[in-house]
């Protein structure tokens, strides 16, 4: 089942609208009636605009989006695809040369942070408008290159289920503030560097990426960057970081994600103008 972090929300048919980030409409409303008075039978997918998506509450889990049984994706659209598993994922990425990672992450960032255009077919600031090449968000499984998969894109903001996300690869991209931390490593004592991605969002968490050895000193913490990764989520060990707000001191949870294929092409960032 494909869930959604976020939808094109438009009055339109989905000819014109906006993207608007789940987390960001729910925390801004006061409940799901709120939420269905405001934006309706106007969800549509974020990628194709074209399927319509509902809101889902009658769970225990937190809540999400899905597709309207009776209505279907553009054709192209990769949400038409089932996503893909660790293993074919990993064997997809494994297959493609360096520049062949860097050119894929490339288009799905120019796809994701584009020039913001409301007009369905001219790019957007979010997986809008399929191109008419295919979606840069699927690909072909090694095994039998006619059956497609598609990546789990969620936003930075998305809510973290650990039972729902483990082993799972997701394609994770927002704006965040950045930050390059050094540590030594307590057997061999070498240092390695993380990278602390740091949306702000409500639920008030970091993401830590292990870099290795990284060269990259240019990064600012106190700008905000455009950042994509894609990987998995390393739940097995658990802690906080110490931050202090409004004067008190408070833990906020560090999320360890791995990058595929422990490969630095599948991370990508730039500082937001």
């Amino acid at each position: 089942m494909t869930k959604y972090s976020g939808f094109f929300y438009s009055k339109d048919g989905g000819k014109t609208g906006k993207y608007v980030d789940l987390e960001d409409a729910l925390s801004s409303l006061n409940n799901y009636a709120d939420f269905k008075d405001k934006y309706g039978n106007m969800i549509y997918c974020p990628e194709c605009h074209k399927a319509i998506l509902f809101l889902t509450i009658n769970t225990k889990k937190h809540p999400f989006l899905r597709k309207k049984p009776t209505s279907e994706h553009e054709v192209g659209c990769s949400k038409i695809y089932e996503s893909g598993n660790l293993k074919e994922t990993s064997e997809y990425i494994e297959h493609l040369t360096d520049d062949q990672i860097k050119n894929k992450v490339n288009s799905m960032f120019a796809n994701l942070f584009g020039p913001k255009n409301t007009d369905r077919g001219s790019g957007s600031d979010n997986t809008s408008s399929t191109p008419k090449n295919g979606s840069p968000f699927s690909f072909g499984i090694s095994t039998d290159k006619s059956i497609r998969r598609s990546f789990r894109v969620r936003s930075l903001k998305s809510y973290i289920d650990q039972d729902d996300d483990k082993d799972k690869v997701y394609l994770i991209y927002g704006k965040a503030k950045l930050s390059v931390l050094t540590q030594t490593a307590k057997k061999s004592g070498n240092e390695y560097d993380l990278l602390e991605v740091d949306p702000q969002d409500k639920y008030h968490h970091v993401y830590r990426i292990y870099l290795g050895k990284h060269d990259e000193r240019n990064i600012d913490p106190n700008s905000q960057y455009k950042v994509l990764f894609i990987g998995k989520y390393n739940f097995n060990f658990k802690y906080y970081k110490e931050i202090e707000e409004n004067g008190e001191k408070k833990g906020i949870r560090v999320w360890n994600f791995e990058l595929i294929n422990n490969n630095l092409q599948a991370l990508k960032y730039e500082k937001c103008n």
